[in-house]
């Protein structure tokens, strides 16, 4: 039996909104590649393992070599395929053309893989009544995706994300006339002078322009990326104090990332002036066109840029679904075509990572049941919807369970689908060993604890109520997230002197010594123990669940060089430990005798510059959104590491640390402005990419320390190691970051080097970011959770792909009869 806080409201795969929605959806689906465990020879599992496996498809290939070429004029060469025309100019496939003039066709080479796939379905695909699942009703369920009377919410996932399918967006829009984005409509490279009539600039998303359709490409990357921001993007935003107030506009972005000329209090002004102008109006006046080289000049970087931030009149033509990028080759092969390239298969054949989590599906409905859930709009104009997978009565399943019963809001129950395909398959056997999932609906967690307590709940997580008595019981499952936290110091000088008064000095906090006292002056561990449920010690930039190499289960902090920054950083020699591991098991972060030394270094260091006074006290703030019973938690720990850091050294009684919690939902905002001295934040995601997450300690407008510039930071380093002169590099950090993503023109492209230059590269600039001491870190993120003796995981070691293994590799200590009779015996203490 299971809970949720939340009953779901809708499971339909084209219009779900949010994770809620996919408890249901899950158990119900199948999916053509899956994750699944690696075991050695005796079939244990291997920790931190994973292979992909086919599941609902037999057969993946990459068939981009049959596909048909469009020239950038629009003229076709090679063989057409299906009649499926591919714009944006794509060289996909190797066809032939006279290009050189001499009446012989010349073979044109194709632009890389990865642009079609076919895709072999089991014949065994069934809906839970029995009903064969074919190629055809993928086909089907795309174009109800897809479809224009509906404008579908997830419609976006084939257009926008790293899925796009050929024609997408054109057939879904369709039809509609109006205000598009102008990066939408044009390529960037088609942008001239000559259209700066008909693109009009963007500022707010409630915007002055008539009938805008969408917003601009700018406006909707942030909002999409942090629905958070679409608030300052408003005419109009409530403040910390609940209050009315104008909103930020587009002015914002530029502000956020530091560019030159742009001053808070004049970015809602500069917005609305240019809010729905014309680029050919705005480059006429000298006032607006200022305002205009503020935004683009310190954004644009390739030519055509100017779109990103526009809109413009377009109507989208009629289309034939025969024009998008799917279609039914026979009962059982399944074409897809992409606009980009997605690796879905490895070099040897087999298939990558990105099988199972960017392609593990497609959209599926059963065509009777969605067509007879359509429900047509009951005014003139308005889009169609749909109550498909909604209710029992609505719901079909494909997967390992289907929905037998559901009462909103109060219960739902779930059972074996007697058709799924897994059932049949080998590598299921075994598995699966659930017959029947209840799941009711329990809002309050002590309502939900008390279920527990009495059997009826098999997991539930450990509130910080119980902590103290649950979170070292033998039942006690954490798991790691990919959050990591961090005491955050202020590095803006104008802030720090901006807030110093008669007698308090806050500009020592300039000073890399009294940082660096400050990060050695607390056990890591202790400080988690102390505030959090869950969470770990955390000494670095990444936790355990960040992969440098993803296809060899390259983890990270697990290598040695990852292993070696930590010792650098906190001091440790491995030459005095038996293994480099005891040396990184010894790390506490703690070294309160050379914290107070080097408290007393920048003391005497800064006194000597004349930058403070023999009676000054150093008065330090740490800024939060709000004051909760956590947060002053934290504040109260942090008040005693630092004045007990002060003891015995020229600050004692000198050094303390007050407590701003007014900050509200700016709180990031403001510290980056200096407007306090020290926050704890962090960054979350990326688990397969900490290549790109490490840029969120570099960029403007993303890293905390907004007042130290990564380009004065200096990183010497040969990343082949061979001992070459001539592969050795002394350049800056955000040098190093473009090398290592192959982005902004970089000098070396090491986007696709060896994994283990890359790692090198990669270690090379944590250790650097964090011997500035503007970052240190505190806290890796995990969950905790009681779970019933009634059941058992097959392993207690997480996996980044596998999680526990889920409802597929729960096993049972009892069935249900034997469970009714012992379920209320044990102590979940021990």
């Amino acid at each position: 039996m299971d809970y949720t806080t939340v009953s779901p409201s809708n499971w339909n795969e084209l219009t779900y909104q949010d994770a809620n929605d996919t408890q249901i959806m899950s158990q119900i689906g199948g999916s053509f590649f899956t994750f699944n465990y690696q075991f050695d020879a005796k079939g244990r599992v291997i920790k931190d393992g994973y292979a992909v496996e086919y599941d609902g498809a037999t057969k993946l290939e990459d068939i981009s070599g049959e596909m048909v070429y469009i020239g950038d004029a629009g003229d076709v060469f090679g063989p057409e395929y299906a009649g499926i025309p591919y714009p944006m100019g794509k060289y996909n496939v190797p066809a032939t053309k006279d290009t050189d003039g001499d009446g012989e066709d010349d073979a044109l080479t194709a632009n890389g893989d990865g642009y079609a796939y076919r895709i072999t379905l089991r014949q065994d695909l069934k809906w839970d009544d029995g009903t064969p699942i074919k190629a055809e009703d993928f086909v089907y369920s795309m174009k109800e995706q897809l479809n224009p009377l509906f404008l579908n919410y997830r419609a976006d996932s084939f257009y926008a994300g790293e899925t796009v399918i050929a024609n997408a967006q054109s057939y879904l829009k369709q039809g509609q006339e109006g205000m598009f984005s102008a990066a939408s409509v044009y390529a960037l490279s088609e942008y001239t002078t000559a259209m700066d009539d008909k693109i009009f600039f963007q500022s707010f998303t409630d915007t002055s322009i008539e009938d805008a359709k969408e917003n601009s490409y700018i406006l909707n990357w942030f909002i999409t990326g942090n629905p958070d921001y679409a608030k300052y993007f408003k005419t109009k935003m409530k403040n910390s104090k609940d209050e009315e107030v104008d909103g930020y506009g587009v002015f914002l972005i530029p502000y956020l990332y530091g560019a030159k000329g742009v001053e808070l209090e004049n970015v809602a002004a500069m917005s609305k002036a240019l809010d729905g102008k014309s680029l050919k109006e705005i480059k006429e006046d000298e006032t607006l066109n200022g305002y205009w080289e503020l935004i683009d000049g310190w954004w644009q970087t390739d030519p055509g840029e100017e779109l990103t931030f526009c809109l413009t009149h377009s109507v989208y033509p009629e289309m034939d679904f025969e024009e998008v990028g799917i279609y039914a080759e026979s009962d059982y092969e399944l074409v897809v075509v992409l606009d980009n390239p997605l690796m879905l298969l490895k070099e040897d054949g087999s298939l990558s990572y990105k099988a199972a989590y960017n392609f593990s599906s497609l959209p599926l409905v059963k065509k009777d049941l969605y067509e007879a859930n359509k429900v047509a709009p009951t005014q003139e104009g308005g889009l169609w919807t749909s109550t498909y997978n909604s209710s029992l009565e609505s719901t079909a399943s494909w997967g390992p369970y289907k929905l037998t019963s559901f009462q909103a809001g109060k219960q739902y129950i779930l059972e074996r689908n007697p058709y799924w395909y897994g059932y049949n398959m080998d590598e299921y056997y075994g598995q699966y060993q659930t017959d029947r999932i209840v799941c009711n609906t329990i809002a309050e967690w002590q309502t939900a604890w008390l279920s527990f307590q009495q059997g009826n709940v098999t997991s539930i997580g450990i509130d910080i109520s119980i902590a103290n008595d649950y979170k070292n019981s033998s039942r006690a499952v954490f798991t790691p997230g990919s959050g990591i936290f961090s005491l955050q110091l202020q590095s803006s000088e104008e802030g720090l002197k901006k807030r110093e008064t008669e007698g308090v000095d806050k500009e020592i906090l300039l000073n890399e010594k009294f940082r660096k006292a400050i990060s050695l002056s607390f056990d890591r561990s202790d400080y988690n123990t102390t505030l959090y449920t869950a969470h770990k010690a955390n000494y670095g930039l990444y936790g355990p669940v960040h992969f440098y190499d993803v296809e060899n289960n390259g983890i990270y902090r697990e290598t040695d060089q990852a292993k070696l920054v930590l010792c650098h950083v906190y001091g440790v020699d491995p030459e005095e430990f038996d293994s480099l591991d005891a040396a990184v098991a010894s790390i506490t972060g703690k070294d309160l005798d050379q914290a107070r030394a080097l408290l007393d270094e920048a003391y005497d260091e800064q006194l000597a510059a004349g930058k403070i006074s023999a009676t000054d006290k150093v008065v330090l703030t740490l800024g939060a959104s709000e004051d909760t019973e956590s947060v002053r938690r934290e504040f109260e720990y942090l008040k005693n590491i630092v004045e007990t850091l002060a003891v015995g050294t020229k600050l004692e009684g000198r050094l303390t640390l007050d407590f701003d919690a007014s900050f509200g939902t700016k709180w990031a905002d403001d510290f980056r402005a200096g407007a306090y001295d020290i926050c704890t934040g962090g960054w979350s995601g990326a688990a397969w990419n900490p290549f790109y997450l490490i840029s969120a300690y570099l960029e403007d407008g993303s890293r905390y320390a907004a007042g130290w510039d990564p380009k004065t930071c200096m990183l010497e380093l040969n990343p082949y190691g061979d001992g070459e002169e001539a592969h050795t590099y002394y350049e800056d950090l955000t040098w190093w970051y473009d090398c290592l993503n192959g982005v902004n023109d970089c000098d070396i492209d090491f986007s696709n080097a060896d994994p283990e230059i890359r790692l090198t590269i990669l270690a090379a600039m944590e250790e650097a970011i964090l011997l500035t001491y503007y970052v240190v870190p505190t806290t890796a993120q995990y969950g905790a959770s009681l779970l019933s003796k009634k059941v058992e995981y097959i392993s207690y070691d997480y996996n980044t792909f596998m999680g526990f293994g889920g409802i597929r590799y729960i096993r049972y200590n009892y069935d249900d009869l034997a469970w009714s009779y012992v379920k209320t015996l044990f102590d979940y203490k021990n």
